[in-house]
């Protein structure tokens, strides 16, 4: 018998360890297992991926996300445009490097603009690759872009032989060759440069290429000819990025989104009006300072409410052991009829003052801010508020409202 314990306390040395160890190692093994699945090729990559899928599903982990990825990319290398998609548009929704983002928008972009594929389809097709030149461009990623410009290309198929200026400016804007756009536009009559597609591209290709001072007279160009929504929009846009290097700006960025949320709502756009009148708002708070002074202020309050809920704990802490201080004296001294010692009732009083001093304070931290800094931000607030109503209107009288 004895022998038999040794042998099960044994056995469970052993198996504890184990057992331990099984959570550290699981990582590990499930790194081993997508590099083993990831170094295989065509079909039989795909199925060691999908079965490594299946393993660990959990969409948490990168080695997961990955093989999503490499899935997608693979099935587009075997022409398996529809298995492309489908684990390619899967991975889109999950956590990727930029790296990879930009070149799953190249898979999905390639495997919809494919003319053989099932699941052929021009406008998702070029979707992906606007999207693709897009996150590029931001991210810096070259290598993505010069491919998504070139599969752009693709997609549009050869030009027509013979183009209008208007048809020809908007291709090379199309194939994000705004250098092209601004120089053809450059070299027209001026017959052709006063149509307002052309210009209106033009000003367009400008913006893209980071011409903003060009491209904002053009927009106004365009904007007093006949005052659009679309093109106040971008006036204010431009004022916005400049405004960034040069505070004196701040007006004319309010004013020009003012008068889009004007325009925006003459044209019954409500949703854009808003956006305009609110952005409008807060360059206005931006300029004087008051987004982060509201910032500032939450951030006090929100350590404050912090403060009173721990607080509130350590009181409803502290009063439960009271009260369990209170029933063994009544148990030990008072169903005796015998009278507490003095040391017994200190030990009462000590845990009342720290409730009340907890009370106390959590209630001085509360009203603190609604007395000062509550009370200094709702009078600036009203005040630039009230400057706001004033621009507001002036804007509307200017647009002849």
């Amino acid at each position: 018998m004895k022998k038999l314990i040794f042998v099960l306390v044994f056995m469970s040395l052993i198996i504890l360890p184990c057992l331990a160890q099984s959570d550290a190692d699981k990582e590990v093994a499930r790194t081993q297992e997508f590099v083993a699945a990831s170094i295989k090729k065509g079909a039989e990559k795909i199925s060691a991926l999908k079965a490594y899928i299946q393993k660990f599903p959990e969409t948490s982990s990168k080695w997961t996300v990955l093989a999503y990825y490499n899935v997608a990319m693979e099935s587009l290398l075997l022409n398996d445009c529809s298995q492309a998609v489908q684990y390619g548009e899967k991975a889109l929704k999950m956590e990727l490097g930029d790296a990879e983002h930009g070149r799953l928008l190249l898979i999905l972009a390639n495997a919809y603009g494919n003319k053989k594929g099932s699941v052929f389809n021009l406008d998702k097709g070029n979707d992906y690759v606007d999207k693709a030149i897009s996150f590029a461009e931001t991210k810096n990623l070259d290598d993505v872009l010069d491919e998504a410009r070139k599969l752009k290309a693709q997609l549009a198929g050869p030009p027509p032989k013979k183009m209008s200026p208007e048809q020809q400016i908007k291709y090379h804007f199309s194939l994000s060759d705004y250098s092209a756009a601004i120089s053809y536009y450059q070299q027209l009559p001026a017959a052709d440069k006063a149509n307002e597609e052309i210009h209106k591209t033009y000003a367009n290709a400008l913006f893209k290429a980071d011409k903003y001072d060009a491209a904002l007279n053009e927009f106004q160009a365009l904007n007093n000819k006949g005052k659009k929504a679309v093109y106040a929009s971008k006036i204010a846009e431009i004022y916005g990025i400049k405004a960034k290097k040069n505070k004196a700006l701040a007006d004319n960025v309010i004013d020009a989104f003012l008068d889009a949320s004007i325009l925006y709502s003459k044209e019954g756009s409500s949703a854009n009006a808003k956006t305009c009148m609110d952005t409008a708002r807060y360059q206005l708070y931006e300029k004087y300072g008051t987004n982060d002074r509201i910032k500032k202020y939450n951030a006090t309050v929100g350590t404050q409410q912090d403060s009173s809920k721990k607080n509130e704990v350590e009181i409803a802490r502290i009063e439960k052991e009271l009260r369990k201080e209170q029933r063994r004296l009544r148990k030990e001294y008072e169903s005796q009829d015998i009278e507490a010692p003095q040391y017994e009732l200190d030990k009462i009083k000590k845990l009342e003052k720290k409730i009340e001093a907890l009370k106390s304070g959590a209630s001085s931290s509360s009203a603190t801010p609604k007395n000062d800094e509550s009370k200094k931000l709702e009078e600036e607030l009203k005040k630039v508020n009230q400057e706001f109503e004033d621009l507001v209107a002036k804007a509307k009288k200017r647009m002849g409202m």
